[in-house]
């Protein structure tokens, strides 16, 4: 497996693994999100020995490169292995560089339904970008579960992000079958 190195706007740092490069096609990650059909995510996947936990992020850019527009990431524990009871979408948020150093402003949590379930959801603002942040656990009984996709779609620079586009990306949130 090569070790790859790159930054990826939105990510947070992560130094304690490999990460290896993915083609879209190959990805578990499936985000049909308005706007994101003419641009291509860059996708890397890792696995965590610590945590035993498969990991795939994948992001797009905006307009301009240094705008991500969204980024998602697939969780999946081995086997006899489970994700936190609670995730909460401002620790998402505070953990990636994209949103460090950026006075937000958060909205009330609320709940979405997808194909595969329940999604927690909140729109949060800095400047003049209006996002939402989810996160979406679910699978085995034990815990939280044994499956999660957590993240973030914003709008365009000066653009309002209303609840019809809200609901669209958490209806486009899903993973291919491993």
């Amino acid at each position: 497996m090569p070790l790859l190195v790159l930054w990826l706007p939105g990510c947070a740092q992560t130094l304690d693994r490999e990460w290896e490069l993915v083609e879209e096609a190959d990805s578990s990650i499936v985000f049909d999100a308005p706007g994101l059909a003419s641009r291509k995510p860059q996708v890397v996947k890792s696995y965590n020995d610590r945590r035993s936990v498969f990991v795939e992020n994948a992001i797009w850019t905006g307009p301009e490169a240094r705008h991500a527009k969204a980024m998602v990431q697939y969780q999946r524990a081995s086997p006899g292995h489970f994700l936190p009871a609670k995730a909460d979408t401002r620790d998402i948020i505070n953990r990636l560089a994209f949103f460090r150093d950026k006075e937000i402003s958060y909205g009330p949590l609320q709940a979405g339904v997808n194909d595969i379930g329940r999604v927690e959801h909140q729109r949060l603002t800095f400047g003049n970008v209006s996002c939402v942040s989810f996160v979406q656990t679910w699978g085995s009984a034990r815990g939280a579960g044994d499956r999660q996709i957590t993240g973030y779609y914003c709008a365009d620079p000066g653009s309002n992000l209303g609840e019809e586009t809200i609901s669209q990306v958490i209806k486009a949130l899903s993973v291919r079958q491993d």
